[in-house]
C-alpha cells in the first residue's frame, strides 16, 4: 500500500525560546518576539522594505517621526511588539489566510531584520 506522507516542517511550542520569532496574521500584523525586539535594537518605529524577485521582507529600525515609519506596539506586561503592516502588506501583495511564522529570520550587518516569505509554516488556524 502507497502512503504519502508529508513532514511537519514546524516545531513544538516553546521549543525555541530564546531564538528570533517572528509571525504574520491575516490581518497583516507582524509580531516579533522579544528577542527579535532585542536584536533590532529596542526601537519605537521600524521601517518596512520588500525585496519582490526574492520575496524577503525586511525590517530595520526607523525613526518614529517619519511618515514611512511603522510605530512598534505591545502590551506593557509583553516584550512582544506588533506591526499593523496593512498598507505595506496591500501595496505588495503579501496575503496569508492564517499565522505562519517566518522559518528564515536572519539579521544583515546593515541592522535589517528579513523574513523570507517563502519559508513559512503556518502555526494559526486562520480568519474565524
Amino acid at each position: 500500500m502507497i502512503k504519502h506522507f508529508t513532514e511537519f516542517e514546524g516545531r513544538p511550542n516553546g521549543a525555541a525560546r530564546g531564538d528570533v520569532r517572528v509571525t504574520l496574521n491575516h490581518k497583516k500584523v507582524f509580531v516579533l518576539n522579544g528577542k527579535a525586539v532585542e536584536v533590532l535594537g529596542h526601537p519605537p518605529a521600524v521601517k518596512l522594505f520588500f525585496d519582490e524577485a526574492r520575496k524577503i521582507v525586511g525590517i530595520k529600525p526607523g525613526d518614529p517621526t517619519h511618515r514611512n515609519s511603522f510605530k512598534l506596539k505591545g502590551y506593557r506586561t509583553s516584550r512582544h511588539r506588533m506591526i499593523t503592516a496593512a498598507p505595506f502588506c496591500t501595496h505588495f501583495g503579501i496575503k496569508v489566510d492564517s499565522t505562519v511564522l517566518f522559518q528564515v529570520v536572519e539579521l544583515e550587518e546593515s541592522g535589517m531584520l528579513t523574513l523570507d516569505i517563502t519559508k513559512t509554516v503556518r502555526v494559526g488556524r486562520g480568519s474565524r
